[in-house]
């Protein structure tokens, strides 16, 4: 196909969308939402390790965008090959083409066809790869379509540089303090676009500088003016707010913002367990004169003893199984949590590979050095997570002394060779067996760097599981920013990883060797990424060995304790998995009036609205509606489960401070999820699943007293009356277990 031929095609196909998209009745047409992100994987080596993905794509996220990679080494896309695209995003340290021209007219194109894009750092069109400068009137060819132009200066010497205008939009982590970086002659030519940082040298109006632009077309920071590094603290800090920087670039507010933060109008809560450590033997009172496993006692302290609070417990084959280094004990404490009823069985593999890049083309004979101990073993911290309390111990497991990255050796077991299929699937079906009838591992939890390849990722979805970990997110003192708070997931191949909501006690104990008592500080990531902006679900993530030191139960403790007394929608880890992997496949069909059909959400069913204070839910026109509730200036929706396609309708209303009147009733906020809500003559009914009381409120069409009857199978559980107050809101507590659905009827009594 020639390049003639493929843009009238692209031509053909975004004049299609631009038609469709303006009559609302053309059934199958929806909002856009990929990004596309141009990578040079020649300097950043890794989609995991580059700009875009640490930095520009949890703020994506956010905005409801998902994001894919090209690596330019391989060349320019085909946009053809997106349908979905709404803009591109770039984020070069360098020149990364060889052809400046080509890429230009490119990208030239793809703006022409309604294509926006984001630029960041290095724009890429000034120099050749090859270090051959490309003639100014080439690159302005670009810069023009950012309304910009280069006027070949340069100050290199930034002292009596001075923003002569500046908004909101800087100085979002980081201030423009210091000595700044230095900066072209940016002229701006289109009064379409917005100037969010103009610099000027000392009081002369003829040297001014645009250097943050947003408009038609997208947007564009010029280089080290998006964020700061500090390479004494190795700590970056926004300058530019990316939230407010993507939204005009990308122009997000013209649809709903699929949201993995919250259910039934409150923050997701889940936890879980990695099964490092399993077999230590405890040092915490009153625990250690029994001489318990750190398992059992994270039974006790933190699983029995917070039953309303729902974990995925994933041990390790190899820590259980007798032929492998199991015993008895270990197998035993295994069962004993899995037959508890919070407690959800997952995997963290057969062996725990440590270093998974090790395994991606393996052959036994890589792993002979480890197995003979001919590299010699040597004590560690890998030795203190595993309970491997002397030098011989190492030995045992395979020998330790030649490093693998940070691990001194390739997986923790090594007795027999690495097995693929036995490491995912084989896992999930040892712990269902293990578990009680009823319930299913479905869970792999990722051990070690966190970092499998496709392969491994695929071996969980052709078992039928999911999958999770990696992520690390952070965001307290030590780690002040959301540059340390990740995307949801991490395309791997054609796969997908999804990254935890937080981090474990690793990062704050200092991989597990001194301030055992740090894991307590995860109280202030959770609170930092809930407010002002909710960007996480609550996550607690930490290993077995916490039953082994007072210091880290007692932290581990505090924080069940913060979560019990927080306003919270607790669920299991894996359908944490799902709702984040609804994210990437949810679409929106515009029908006009702020109104949205929404497909293919899988268990997805919050919708946000940002800046809508004085919007709601228009009941009338909307269908497969749960409920609605105003939170920081946002509109969260709450989706029915039963409803496959629902359509959301938006309405202004007067005041956003109290829950607007509608015809029906519906739920403004819940501790447990709901399905099929159906209004019946003064009252309704629906189906409940929960952990904890189910305390709730909703919003009823009527004034009164209610009676409220929780019922499985026909068999009541339990009944009360409640009264709504004067803005009809009838708020219970049901006093029963939910983890088996059950059904709630609410009626109306007469007066």
């Amino acid at each position: 196909m020639t390049a003639l031929v493929r843009c009238l095609c692209l031509l053909l196909l975004f004049a299609c969308g631009a038609a469709r998209a303006a009559d609302p009745a053309t059934s199958g047409v929806t909002t856009p939402r990929t990004i596309l992100a141009l990578v040079d994987l020649r300097e950043e080596k890794t989609i995991r390790l580059s700009r875009v993905h640490g930095m520009a794509e949890m703020p994506l996220n956010h905005l409801g965008l998902l994001v894919v990679y090209w690596d330019v080494a391989d060349g320019l896309p085909d946009l053809a090959r997106y349908p979905d695209l709404r803009g591109v995003l770039t984020w070069f340290a360098g020149e990364p083409f060889e052809d400046v021209g080509a890429y230009i007219a490119w990208a030239g194109r793809a703006m022409d066809l309604g294509v926006r894009f984001a630029v960041l750092g290095q724009p890429g069109v000034r120099r050749s790869t090859g270090g051959k400068p490309a003639p100014l009137a080439l690159s302005n060819r670009f810069f023009a379509k950012f309304g910009l132009r280069d006027d070949d200066g340069y100050s290199d010497l930034t002292y009596k540089s001075r923003p002569a205008a500046m908004d909101s939009m800087v100085g979002y982590e980081r201030p423009l303090i210091g000595v700044l970086p230095g900066y072209p002659l940016f002229r701006k030519l289109d009064a379409r676009f917005t100037s969010h940082l103009v610099m000027r040298r000392g009081d002369d109006a003829a040297t001014d500088s645009h250097l943050i632009v947003t408009g038609p077309t997208g947007g564009l920071v010029t280089d080290g003016y998006a964020r700061h590094y500090d390479p004494e603290l190795n700590r970056r800090l926004w300058i530019t707010d990316p939230f407010a920087f993507f939204r005009a670039a990308f122009a997000t507010d013209d649809f709903p913002k699929p949201d993995v933060t919250t259910l039934s109008g409150r923050r997701i809560y889940f936890s879980h367990i990695d099964g490092d450590g399993w077999r230590n033997v405890t040092e915490a009172a009153p625990y250690a004169k029994d001489k318990l496993l750190s398992a059992d006692v994270v039974r006790k302290a933190a699983v029995e003893s917070f039953p309303d609070l729902p974990v995925s417990v994933a041990p390790i084959v190899g820590d259980l199984d007798p032929t492998w280094k199991g015993t008895p004990e270990s197998l035993a404490a295994a069962a004993r949590l899995f037959a508890l009823p919070q407690v959800e069985p997952a995997s963290h593999t057969w062996t725990h590979p440590f270093q998974w890049a090790f395994f991606k083309d393996y052959a036994p004979q890589k792993e002979s050095l480890f197995q003979t101990g001919e590299a010699g073993p040597k004590r560690s911290a890998l030795d203190r997570m595993l309970g491997r309390t002397t030098a011989g111990d190492a030995a045992e497991t395979g020998g330790e002394g030649v490093d693998i990255g940070r691990y001194a050796v390739p997986r923790a077991y090594l007795q027999k060779p690495f097995d693929l299929d036995q490491e995912i699937g084989g896992a999930l079906e040892y712990f269902t067996h293990l578990a009680p009838p009823g319930k299913t591992a479905r869970l792999v939890q990722w051990s070690g760097d966190t970092s499998p390849f496709e392969s491994a990722v695929a071996a969980v979805r052709k078992a039928g599981g999911r999958n999770m970990n990696g992520g690390d997110a952070r965001f307290d003192a030590d780690y002040p920013s959301i540059t340390t708070v990740p995307a949801i997931g991490l395309p791997v191949g054609a796969e997908r990883q999804i990254y935890s909501a937080g981090s474990n006690e690793n990062t704050y104990t200092d991989l597990w060797t001194n301030r055992f008592y740090g894991f307590q500080n995860l109280i202030h990531t959770a609170r930092n990424t809930d407010s002002p902006i909710r960007l996480k679900p609550f996550n607690i993530y930490y290993h077995m060995y916490s039953g082994q030191k007072a210091a880290s139960v007692n932290a581990l403790r505090r924080n069940l304790t913060a979560a019990r007394a927080a306003e919270l929608a607790p669920v299991a880890a894996s359908t944490y998995t799902l709702i984040a992997e609804g994210f990437y496949g949810v679409r929106f069909e515009p029908l006009g009036e702020r109104r949205w059909r929404v497909r293919d959400r899988g268990v997805l069913n919050t919708l946000r609205f940002d800046r809508a204070s004085f919007t709601a839910v228009d009941f009338s026109r909307s269908t497969g509606v749960l409920g609605q509730r105003h939170s920081q200036g946002s509109l969260y929706v709450a989706l029915d489960p039963a409803a496959a396609a629902p359509v959301v309708a938006l309405a202004e209303v007067e005041r956003g401070d109290l829950p607007p009147p509608a015809p029906v009733p519906y739920l403004i906020e819940g501790r447990w999820a709901f399905s099929g809500l159906r209004a019946e003559d003064a009252g309704f009914t629906v189906a409940a699943t929960g952990y904890g009381d189910g305390a709730m409120t909703w919003r009823l069409p009527q004034a009164g007293r209610y009676a409220v009857r929780a019922e499985r199978d026909g068999r009541l559980l339990w009944s009360s009356e409640a009264q709504a107050d004067d803005q009809n809101r009838l708020s219970v507590a049901i006093a029963v277990s939910a983890i088996q659905p059950l059904t709630l009827r609410v009626q109306r009594l007469a007066r």
